[in-house]
């Protein structure tokens, strides 16, 4: 079945969404194949065999659908009564310096642009088939097609993704936002592959955000080249299905002076696979990562960080907060390294895990790898269960004793929330985390 998929999309050509060469997917497949014999040996209560995942009852498409623009909004006419009021945007479009939406694989393609005219902001395939393509430079050098099954996975059936590229020196007040959401009533098979280059001393925020009701299978890669002094905080807020299986490999390559932010909430999903890539390549660069995630259910999130640091006086700081429910299970594995003769490094690591029930299992795994003796490294992780003397404190006021463990669980959350680059996001990341705890029942938090 998949050799088919594979045909069908160099059939579709330049009519797809697809932005990789057939000897490329082809070479990228066989990889995956030789991943998939190896058994990998499996963790205690580790619920999902990553070389036995199923793809059938997928729908396998790519490509594009233009978008209407909506009226102008005038605000001296009368209102309508049945139907919603009319906007300026367009469908889809989301208020910000630029949007791109896909539903699916396929990308909603606005008839009139909107956003920073400053701001390239595409579809991946229209970039690489542009006059000067720059796609190139970047794609397939920060995050390796062979890095492991799921990069070979998704580079082999790439059918979306996006490129952004923001010019030297233009600072964005308000973010970026890709959005990808599931088809409604549709299982779709959705190998997103993100390109970002920020220019020299640029700032900006990018927002991925994965939502929908369907239980998809999303595969993808997302690789950030950052130029000298340039900074940027790359946001994910993933929300989708709880059946839905999300699998990304993200990547940064990071110049002198320059800064990434990745800022990570994982909050939807049956089975969530996150990895973080970061290269210090040159004196003075950073990186954050800061990631929350909440598996609940039968949930299995796997979250892997590794930063890599490469030149002298780079620093790094890692914070990651998890809490699991049900039967949830997680895993966070951090990664620090600080290659021989680099100077005045710096990095920390701290993770910090909640369980709420009995049957609900977390586990992190850090890993540090310092060859350099002038260099600053630590690292810190906590596993516990609900403090009864906070319960007890909380039902003293007169609050349930479901109600308290949910309100000291967002509480919890609360340092990885405090450090996303805007309170609009703060704010709607407790909102999620609060419904999300509000549908655990009682029975699974004891």
């Amino acid at each position: 079945m998949l050799r088919a998929v594979l045909h069908e999309f160099d059939e579709l050509g330049a009519a797809g969404g697809g932005a990789v060469d057939g000897a490329v997917r082809r070479d990228a497949f066989e990889a995956f194949l030789a991943f998939a014999r190896v058994r990998e040996r499996l963790p205690p209560r580790w619920r999902h065999d990553y070389a036995a995942l199923e793809f059938g009852g997928l729908q396998w498409s790519s490509g594009r659908v233009r978008v209407p623009a909506l009226p102008k909004y005038d605000p001296r006419a009368p209102r309508r009564d049945d139907g919603p009021a009319e906007t300026d945007a367009p469908s889809l479009a989301v208020e910000n310096a630029g949007g791109i939406v896909h539903l699916g694989s396929t990308y909603l393609e606005p008839a009139e642009r909107h956003g920073d005219p400053r701001v390239t902001l595409t579809s991946l395939a229209d970039a690489t088939r542009t006059p000067v393509n720059r796609v190139r430079e970047i794609a397939g050098s920060i995050v390796a097609p062979r890095a492991d099954r799921f990069t070979a996975l998704g580079t082999a059936f790439q059918n979306c993704g996006a490129y952004v590229e923001i010019p030297d020196g233009l600072t964005l007040d308000a973010p970026l936002q890709m959005v990808w959401a599931s088809r409604p009533g549709e299982a779709s098979a959705v190998f997103p592959h993100v390109v970002v280059r920020v220019g020299e001393n640029a700032r900006a925020t990018i927002l991925e955000r994965h939502v929908g009701s369907t239980e998809s299978f999303v595969c993808g890669i997302v690789e950030v080249s950052l130029a000298p002094g340039a900074q940027l905080d790359y946001v994910v807020l993933q929300q989708a299905d709880e059946g839905a299986r999300v699998l990304m490999h993200r990547g940064a390559r990071c110049e002198a002076g320059s800064r990434i932010g990745w800022h990570v909430a994982d909050l939807g999903g049956v089975l969530v696979r996150s990895t973080i890539d970061t290269r210090l390549e040159h004196a003075r660069s950073e990186a954050a990562i800061n990631a929350l995630f909440f598996a609940r259910g039968f949930g299995h999130v796997d979250l892997a960080t590794d930063l890599d640091h490469r030149a002298s006086q780079t620093r790094s700081e890692t914070i990651v907060r998890s809490v699991a429910t049900g039967r949830g299970h997680g895993r966070f594995r951090g990664g620090i390294r600080i290659r021989p003769d680099t100077h005045r490094c710096d990095a920390a690591m701290r993770d910090d895990a909640l369980v709420l029930s009995r049957d609900a299992y977390l586990e992190a795994v850090p890993a540090l790898d310092i060859a350099s003796n002038d260099a600053s490294a630590q690292h810190a992780a906590t596993i516990g269960a609900l403090d009864e003397e906070e319960l007890f404190y909380v039902q003293s006021r007169g609050i349930a004793r479901g109600r308290a463990a949910r309100m000291i669980a967002l509480a919890f959350f609360e340092p990885a929330i405090a450090r996303f680059p805007s309170e609009a996001l703060r704010d709607e990341i407790r909102s999620a985390l609060d419904v999300e705890l509000d549908d655990v029942p009682d029975t699974f938090l004891a």
